[in-house]
């Protein structure tokens, strides 16, 4: 599997981000080394290697917690001091004396 410079740009927009050229082709060298690992790895012969067990069970919050005020109410509403989505917190004291 390889990446074309097309192919990097397209997901480089999708991230909202606009490589200069010589990145582009930087990094399309770059994502076909990866992709070549990774078909390396898909290549490898692991018949006689055990599997690594059961996945881990998805954690589901308990619906009798209590409610996270980080994402519940906003992070506004665990803040002691809060303006304009911002915390306020105090100044450092070496602020305070000019330096």
């Amino acid at each position: 599997m390889s990446v074309t410079p097309d192919e990097v740009r397209r997901i480089a927009g999708l991230a909202r981000l606009q490589p200069e050229e010589e990145d582009v082709e930087r990094l399309t060298g770059e994502l076909n080394a990866i992709l070549g690992h990774m078909d390396a790895l898909a290549e490898a012969d692991t018949s006689g290697v055990e599997g690594g067990g059961e996945p881990l069970p998805a954690a589901f919050r308990d619906p009798d917690a209590p409610p996270d005020p980080l994402t519940e109410g906003g992070p506004g509403a665990a803040a002691p001091e809060w303006r304009e989505g911002f915390f306020l917190v105090p100044r450092l004291p070496a602020l305070e004396e000019g330096e």
